[in-house]
């Protein structure tokens, strides 16, 4: 069964009873006629939630399910937040899917919206969000839905959404470690990497703000399926357990690069001040002779002026204060 759901196209909604598909791609008005049909079944609908395309759907599921303004305007917002309210009979989920351009370190963020009843899911999410397609996924998963029903549907639901955080994460921890590795060459980070690192870091702001207010989200849904049977129990709070390894993962990349930043920045200042003192060193050795030339040069009579013996005199007296500056200054290793 599996391969054969595979090769037909992806529907964007779902009725299902047991093992049996009753109807798929469906709209809100047929989808309720066929639940009201049939009191065993369950359904899923996925939804474009821009507001060009969600309005009217939007507003029948709305009064179907008793939602207010409020619960309608936090389905559609864009602020990015993360939520978990029970209204009635129904769950609201808010939360946030990311995908990563890892080639300019960028990250997208968007905002995905799911409403939660005994017998049905619905989704507001973005179209094309590459690595997160919900239609696939629980299309894909028809016969764990079977067993599990919407709980099950809805658990793969946010296991996708965690798996773009911890994908993110993994490419974080693998961009801060190869800046770490040019660290331990013993230089400061060149402007090309100062450059990503900031990318790099900006990306890990924006995925902490996601991150960390979806640990309560997953934490009250863990604990608002605590009562269901102890395996679906378990799943709930493994999956609210990986997203806390996930967010500490992020936390701790924020100490992390702060560290590189700081190392590079002590690796510069310590190269910059073995060049102040390498220039200081041969600033000194160059003042014998200017020190030297500058006496001998004078318009005055001294001993030997105008000899060539004070003349190899006056050189070698240079010459051995120039070595003898050398040795000590390399013996110390100022130069």
């Amino acid at each position: 069964m599996t391969e054969t759901l595979a090769a037909r196209p992806t529907p964007l909604s779902r009725v299902w009873s047991g093992g049996k598909i009753l109807a798929e791609d469906l709209d809100g008005g047929d989808l309720a006629d066929v639940l009201e049909l049939h009191a065993d079944a369950s359904a899923w609908w996925v939804l474009d939630r821009r507001p060009d395309q969600v309005g009217p759907q939007l507003r029948d599921v709305a009064g179907a399910l008793d939602l207010d303004r409020v619960a309608i305007a936090d389905l559609v917002a864009e602020d990015r937040r993360a939520k978990f309210e029970q209204l009635g009979h129904s769950r609201l989920v808010i939360t946030n899917v990311v995908t990563l351009d890892r080639q300019a370190a960028e990250l997208s963020v968007h905002p995905t919206s799911l409403v939660v009843t005994d017998r049905a899911l619905i989704c507001l999410t973005g179209d094309g969000i590459d690595g997160f397609n919900v239609p696939r996924r629980l299309a894909q998963a028809h016969d764990v839905l079977a067993d599990g029903g919407i709980p099950k549907a809805l658990h793969l639901t946010l296991a996708a959404v965690i798996d773009t955080y911890e994908e993110a994460v993994e490419w974080l921890e693998d961009s801060s470690d190869k800046l770490a590795d040019a660290l331990f060459e013993e230089r400061p980070l060149n402007r090309q990497e100062q450059l990503w690192a900031f990318r790099v870091r900006s990306v890990l702001s924006q995925l902490r703000r996601l991150t960390d207010p979806m640990r309560t989200v997953m934490v009250e849904l863990a604990d608002s399926y605590s009562d269901a049977d102890p395996a679906a129990a378990r799943q709930w709070r493994a999956l609210s357990e990986k997203h806390q390894r996930v967010a500490n993962a992020a936390d701790g990349l924020r100490e992390a690069l702060s560290a590189v930043f700081d190392t590079s920045l002590a690796l510069a200042d310590l190269r910059m001040n073995q060049i102040m003192k390498k220039l200081t060193g041969w600033a000194a050795i160059i003042a014998v002779p200017t020190l030297m030339t500058g006496f001998v040069g004078m318009n005055v009579n001294f001993p030997l002026h105008g000899t060539s013996v004070g003349f190899w005199l006056y050189l070698v007296i240079m010459v051995a204060a120039i070595m003898v500056l050398y040795l000590l200054f390399r013996r110390k290793d100022w130069l």
